[in-house]
């Protein structure tokens, strides 16, 4: 099974907070979004929404699909460690 990746809380903690020296406060003031949903997202609580990878993308000049396949690839894993729990059935072509 393919490790699990990080969060993409995490990258946006280290990119963000831990390599620039903001706060968590000033962060999010240069998105433009409220320190609460800052703090969510770096503490694994919420995922990268679309406008949050263009917010992401304008402020590190990096595209905003990273952002997107980022939590993309983070969900999948999530999903696939459910697979087992999932009952459903297959469903057969009639041609």
């Amino acid at each position: 099974m393919i490790n699990k990746p990080l969060h993409p809380g995490e990258i946006v903690r280290e990119v963000c907070i831990v390599a620039s020296g903001l706060t968590v406060t000033q962060a999010a003031k240069k998105l433009d979004i409220d320190r609460t949903t800052l703090s969510r997202l770096i503490n694994g609580h919420m995922g990268i929404s679309a406008e949050m990878a263009v917010r992401l993308s304008l402020a590190l000049n990096s595209p905003a699909t990273l952002w997107l396949n980022l939590q993309r690839d983070y969900d999948l894993w999530i999903a696939e460690k459910m697979r087992n729990k999932l009952h459903v059935q297959k469903i057969e072509s009639a041609a």
